[in-house]
């Protein structure tokens, strides 16, 4: 892990910040907000003492890779720190292999800016898709109610509390630890969006769901369509709703693309139609195969059996549906409430 390149001022750039490494120009400035008794104690390190002591606090901590000043871009002055730490250095969690914490402070005065939330989801996208990490962890100690709220803010999960540890400052703690794989990460970057126009567009994906045009052509137009989209605005996945009158709301085609599977994005787009319709409908009706994977899919989404439509297959496909080497019959009907 090399140190960040302090290239043209920054090497990380988030909306309102530059995150860089520390100059020992800097060192005024750090004291200037880090002597604050309200910043470092509660973390565990001790109110900076003089511009020297800062000084030295550059040349030795602030002087391991991943760890960035966080400098405003309106006024260029560095007013807090964020760092990645491995598990080779100075660091809190027990982390595995491929794994990284995040440590974060600022200045009082820009506290409730959202600034470090901003800094710490810049340092999360570095360890999962720049540094190839599988999880990152936090830890606040008891009553760091300031910390905690970014975590959360940020997307971290609690995953546990040790107690009787010995802060820097050599006093015993108690100490919370939250956590993120890169799994959630992922799945914290996937926006759902309608889609009005155009729907033809995105026919690969709903073959997944429905693997014959003719049968797509009957409900598209008609019904409500929504993509998932990854960061990098990869579509993920698709849902087709219809308004099937009496206060039910039929999926008619749902699909996630095979490199996404297996990873939840399918419940987590029937949990946001159920949001999306809790106010016009009151129950949401799928049709599906005989397939035991697909109905235990579905009944782990909170739907249950409704009724069969015998024959359905046979009857309107102009090939064998086969899933889970079963030859398709029957439409097995499930249902949920919203």
């Amino acid at each position: 892990m090399s140190a960040p390149i302090d290239k043209d001022g920054c090497r990380l750039s988030t909306e309102r910040l530059l995150l860089r490494a520390w100059r020992e120009s800097d060192a005024g400035a750090l004291y200037k907000y880090a002597r604050d008794p309200a910043i470092g104690p509660v973390a565990g390190w001790p109110p900076h003492a003089s511009v020297e002591d800062s000084l030295n606090v550059i040349r030795t901590v602030f002087s391991a890779p991943e760890t960035y000043a966080v400098v405003l871009k309106s006024t260029g002055e560095p007013v807090g720190s964020v760092g990645i730490m491995f598990g080779e250095g100075l660091h809190s969690a027990e982390m595995q292999a491929n794994e990284a914490e995040i440590g974060y402070w600022i200045g009082q005065p820009y506290w409730g800016q959202g600034l470090i939330p901003e800094a710490v989801r810049r340092l999360l996208r570095r360890c999962f898709e720049e540094l190839g990490m599988n999880a990152v962890w936090c830890g606040y100690y008891d009553g760091n109610a300031k910390s905690r709220r970014v975590m959360e803010k940020c997307g971290f999960r609690f995953h546990h509390t040790e107690e009787g540890k010995t802060s820097p400052l050599g006093d015993v703690r108690t100490e919370h630890f939250m956590r993120m794989t890169r799994e959630e990460w992922e799945a914290n970057q996937m926006r759902i969006l309608p889609v009005i126009t155009d729907k033809k567009l995105y026919l690969p994906l709903l073959l997944l769901g429905d693997e014959q045009e003719s049968m797509i052509d009957r409900y598209l137009e008609r019904g409500e369509m929504f993509v998932m989209h990854s960061r990098t605005a990869v579509p993920v996945a698709v849902a087709v709703v219809t308004d099937e009158g009496s206060g039910m709301l039929e999926l008619k085609n749902l699909a996630v693309h095979p490199l996404f599977q297996r990873k939840g994005y399918g419940r987590r787009m029937i949990a946001y139609l159920c949001e999306h319709y809790k106010s016009q409908f009151h129950t949401l009706l799928a049709g599906t195969g005989d397939s035991r994977q697909t109905l235990s899919f579905y009944k782990n989404c909170g739907f249950s059996y409704s009724h069969t439509l015998a024959g359905f297959f046979l009857k309107n496909y102009d090939h064998l549906i086969v899933e889970d080497g079963k030859v398709l019959k029957d439409m097995i009907y499930v249902k949920r409430k919203i």
